[in-house]
């Protein structure tokens, strides 16, 4: 068998073992869906239904979704499996598993163009089996497995970024791949907020790098840039909405809800009355901005966060980082390997790697996994370029390679089965209250009582409880929208309702207790001696029903 067909099979194995991580329960694990999720599986069986999302928008551009105007091109993917398997969580995640087996595919043959993009004269056969350590770190990775099994818009973005490169040096000698990838990262900007920033640059990178190779074909990068820019155009007439920069002001670090300028503003009146001419100085509120948006970025490079404790736990799973720690020397060893290579995939994974948290660096909650999703798969061609350099020190140097290699494989296959043991196996126990489980039984008994009650009073502090009802109970969006459609999001009032559900705060102390009226809410809101407890997979309460 030769070398070829040897990478044949090994990639097979590696795209076997990438869709067994992200297919198996895929509907089951994590244990209930998000309240982005059943959004975004609602919106797409509305506009299958009836071509407009919730708020009766037609054929949406930017999905308002609960006030924070989510980038549409998820929707729009999961509307067809929606249809063929209904709206299911599994049909809901299926696109983002799919995207995921294609970034996996994608990585292998953007790392063998990248390998190529310097013509070294004496480039060592065996890194041509990078491109498999590559994907095969990807089809394994924490990070990239977490959002390929739940409706999370960016690994749609981080698969669309890898195919739009791979097309693009493709597109150096070739018109077609040089118009697919002006329309597969003109895509990504429907994909998730960070695309819009982090595209164009790795895009400008990336031309940069290689402006040379297109100067004679001018004909076919107008043909692209046309194709880039009729794919961007509608997107660019949404923006200047200025209800669609509602997100960017919600999650910004920078903006008053932060408090950041009233803080700033204080200090530097102080610092003028005390006549503290440092503090004026320090205290000025761009130099606070500009600190405020340095510690978001630098965040993003911290071990604690990457290799240990990740940051939300709808994030990673218990007990484990982003990145396995078995990878911390192989990465930090790849970087130097390329650091040392130089040339032009050396600036190009660097600026990458730079580049990735700038999106991020402005907002809230950081270090962020989702909005930093665009480092895939960087972290994952320094490793595999760390673990080639390994493997050729061990065998040109080393009387113990035998040793070393055994030890390698003995430490990453306990860090591997440690985290499928603690996603598959412990996370829904451990992390069920942070996925919002007991929503689906909640709605569940108020199906099967239904005819017990004229209303039936949902607490908003539930978080978003009206999309889990129409999304479990698979309300027609016919009469949905018949009745109003949703009447505000997350950042507005509250006053949603449809059929006999009502949902907004209890006070329980207020409330009519006549027996006609079926509540549910927190434990912190209805007290106990109810009708059902639903409980968290710990044990705890979850939610009370009652109606007395």
């Amino acid at each position: 068998m030769n070398i070829l067909s040897k990478k044949v099979l090994l990639l097979i194995f590696i795209m076997l073992i990438a869709g067994v991580l992200r297919f198996w329960q895929l509907g089951k694990v994590p244990v209930s869906p998000d309240w982005d999720e059943v959004a975004l599986g609602y919106n797409a069986y509305s506009i299958l239904k009836t071509g407009r999302d919730e708020y009766g928008t037609k054929l949406p551009l930017s999905l308002r979704s609960y006030d924070d105007y989510k980038p549409p091109l998820y929707v729009y993917l999961t509307i067809p499996s929606v249809a063929v398997f209904g709206l299911t969580v599994w049909a809901v995640r299926l696109p983002s598993a799919i995207m995921g087996l294609f970034a996996v595919l994608g990585v292998y043959f953007l790392t063998q163009e990248l390998i190529l993009l310097d013509r070294r004269e004496k480039s060592d056969h065996r890194e041509s089996f990078i491109p498999l350590f590559a994907a095969f770190l990807l089809a394994i990775s924490p990070w990239h497995i977490q959002f390929s099994r739940i409706a999370f818009e960016a690994n749609t973005g981080v698969t669309l970024n890898i195919w739009g490169a791979y097309a693009l040096f493709r597109g150096r000698k070739s018109a077609w791949w040089l118009a697919l990838s002006a329309f597969l990262f003109g895509l990504s900007l429907y994909a998730y907020h960070s695309e819009r920033v982090f595209a164009p640059l790795i895009f400008l990178i990336i031309v940069a790098l290689t402006w040379k190779e297109f100067i004679s074909r001018s004909r076919s990068v107008i043909v692209a840039f046309v194709i880039g820019l009729l794919t961007v155009l509608p997107l660019i007439i949404v923006s200047l909405n200025p209800t669609a920069l509602m997100r960017l002001k919600g999650t910004s670090s920078l903006s008053d809800q932060t408090g950041l300028l009233a803080r700033s503003t204080q200090l530097l009146e102080d610092d003028l009355e005390a006549g503290n001419k440092l503090g004026v100085l320090f205290d000025n509120r761009r130099l606070v901005w500009a600190k405020t948006i340095f510690d978001g970025y630098i965040s993003h490079y911290s071990f604690q966060w990457l290799f240990l404790n990740g940051d939300n736990p709808r994030h990673h799973a218990p007990d484990m980082g982003l990145l396995y720690l078995w990878e911390l020397p192989f990465l930090l060893w790849g970087m130097v390997a390329v650091w040392k290579r130089g040339g032009k995939l050396s600036i190009l994974l660097f600026s990458w790697f730079l580049i990735a948290p700038v999106a991020a660096s402005v907002t809230t909650e950081l270090p962020h996994a989702i909005r930093t999703l665009v480092f895939l798969p960087v972290f994952q061609l320094f490793t595999a370029f760390g673990l080639i350099s390994f493997l050729l020190w061990v065998k040109s140097g080393s009387r113990f390679r035998r040793i070393w290699i055994i030890v390698l494989v003995g430490v990453a296959i306990f860090n591997l089965a440690y985290y499928l043991d603690m996603y598959y196996v412990h996370m829904d126990h451990e992390f069920s209250e942070y996925w919002q489980y007991g929503y689906k039984q909640a709605v569940e008994y108020a199906r099967v009582h239904r005819n017990q009650y004229t209303k039936i009073v949902v607490s908003t502090k539930l978080e978003q409880p009206h999309m889990f009802f129409l999304f479990y109970t698979k309300y027609d969006p016919v009469a949905y929208l018949k009745g109003g459609g949703t009447a505000s999001g997350g950042f507005a009032e509250v006053k949603n309702h449809f059929d006999i559900y009502d949902f907004r705060p209890i006070d329980w102390g207020r409330e009519v207790k006549d027996g006609k009226t079926l509540y549910i809410g927190t434990p912190k809101e209805i007290p106990a001696g109810t009708l059902d407890t639903i409980k968290y997979l710990d044990g705890t309460d979850a939610i009370h029903i009652t109606d007395h």
